[in-house]
């Protein structure tokens, strides 16, 4: 019989055999930072709701008075002509389009400068629209500052907008207008009317003639002297905040003022 002398592998590991590396790794490892990036959007949001909840609630601090990057600045206008809050009643008149109760019996009045050309205004407008569940305790008001220098149909917009309020029927078309931003020539403005059902003859009479463009360039001077110099801008019982408000500060400051008025209610 031979004996077969088998020589040990060297400090006693068996030959380390090559691998190739995992397929794939690069990916997982940039899927993982992406997920951890959107982690921490998700907390910053989450976090910045919280903060703000809270703190106006308990009235710790004033709510922002500024959203500047979702404002439109109208170039025209080098500085606001007024920097503190303005009288509520002043601004808010009784012959625009308006939501809610009286001025004078509403616990929060908001007026709001807007452009029917401007992207902020419409996505605000999506926002003040969901003021129609909280008509008990808000005067909503929508005054016309068209910006025609970035959007040159933009007084006309705001006119006719006045026309389909000769009909009842202004936020309607306020809503058909943003929705159809793209395009707010006078033929299609006309188009927009008769798409929602307003009279057309009266419409396009009214259009034609400008009838209202004397009260939209009211509008507009009214916003420049209470210190407007951008779309959308909003005033809260007279405090300015300027630009598209996120939803979730805007339905906070909603419940602060809810709040005050159950305070005065029961004597508080």
């Amino acid at each position: 019989m031979r004996l077969i002398e088998i020589t040990p592998p060297v400090n006693g590991t068996e030959p380390a055999t090559p691998t190739s590396p995992k397929k794939g790794g690069k990916k997982n490892t940039g899927l993982m930072i992406l997920l951890g990036i959107l982690t921490l959007l998700a907390l910053a949001f989450l976090w910045r709701t919280v903060f703000y909840y809270v703190a106006i609630v308990r009235g710790d601090v004033e709510a922002p008075t500024s959203f500047a990057t979702s404002l439109t600045k109208d170039a025209s206008l080098t500085a606001p002509l007024l920097v503190g809050d303005v009288d509520s009643d002043a601004i808010a008149t009784l012959d625009d389009p308006s939501i809610g109760v009286s001025p004078d019996k509403a616990l929060l009045t908001i007026v709001e400068f807007a452009d029917f050309g401007c992207p902020f205004s419409r996505e605000a407008s999506y926002i003040v629209r969901a003021l129609a569940e909280h008509t008990d305790i808000i005067s909503y008001v929508y005054r016309d500052f068209p910006i025609l220098d970035l959007h040159p149909n933009a007084g006309w917009a705001a006119e006719a907008g006045e026309c389909a309020q000769d009909q009842d029927r202004f936020f309607d078309y306020h809503d058909k207008m943003y929705q159809n931003q793209f395009d707010l020539s006078p033929t299609k403005l006309k188009q927009y009317a008769r798409e929602i059902g307003l009279n057309g003859s009266q419409f396009d009479t009214c259009l034609d003639t400008r009838k209202h463009k004397t009260e939209v360039e009211e509008d507009r001077f009214a916003g420049i002297e209470a210190g407007v110099s951008g779309t959308p801008t909003f005033f809260f019982n007279g405090k300015r905040i300027e630009g598209s408000i996120p939803q979730d500060i805007f339905n906070t400051l909603l419940d602060r003022y809810k709040q005050l008025g159950e305070l005065e209610d029961t004597g508080v």
